[in-house]
């Protein structure tokens, strides 16, 4: 991500399985054409090149976490992401596309720090596929929701958020 400086922190990040595989089949009305999103498909891979490049030092989990495993690799956040709605807005001269996930923050003790939720929209103007076609409009969705996953983690993990709540490995 261009847009935002590596943190020195380790950070781990968890996604479940239901995100990689969401699918969208939403087509934004009775007008809009039939159209598959395959959501999770583009989210997971984004989303972690995300990571790699936020936080200096960044850990993929593939299984599900525990707190023997966090507290074995000396991780102080687990980022655990899932997809909460995925919305095809499609209006005469318009369409955007809405990706909404929410975030939990866990200690090494898989106790809640925090929990968000992010937004992101494509928000094209005029007729989508003069920007490009349904991929670009899920790929700037993403992108943007992606953005404000991180800039809120940076800033929090920065400004000391959860760092009274958490317990030091």
């Amino acid at each position: 991500m261009e847009k935002v400086s590596p943190l020195p922190n380790r950070v781990a990040l968890y996604l479940p399985s239901e995100v990689m595989t969401y699918l969208s089949h939403d087509r934004g009305g009775r007008t809009g054409d039939p159209q598959t999103y395959h959501v999770g498909e583009a989210f997971a891979p984004m989303l972690v090149e995300a990571f790699q490049s936020s936080f200096d030092q960044f850990i993929f989990l593939e299984t599900e976490p525990t707190a023997k495993t966090l507290k074995r690799y000396g991780i102080p956040y687990l980022v655990v992401v899932r997809i909460k709605e995925f919305k095809n807005r499609l209006r005469w001269g318009s369409h955007a596309l809405l990706l909404t996930t929410e975030t939990v923050v866990l200690d090494p003790n898989l106790k809640l720090l925090g929990r968000f939720e992010a937004t992101g929209s494509s928000d094209a103007e005029k007729v989508f596929s003069k920007k490009g076609g349904p991929q670009v409009n899920l790929n700037a969705a993403i992108e943007n929701n992606i953005l404000g996953i991180i800039q809120y983690l940076q800033d929090s993990i920065q400004n000391g958020v959860w760092d009274s709540q958490s317990t030091q490995v």
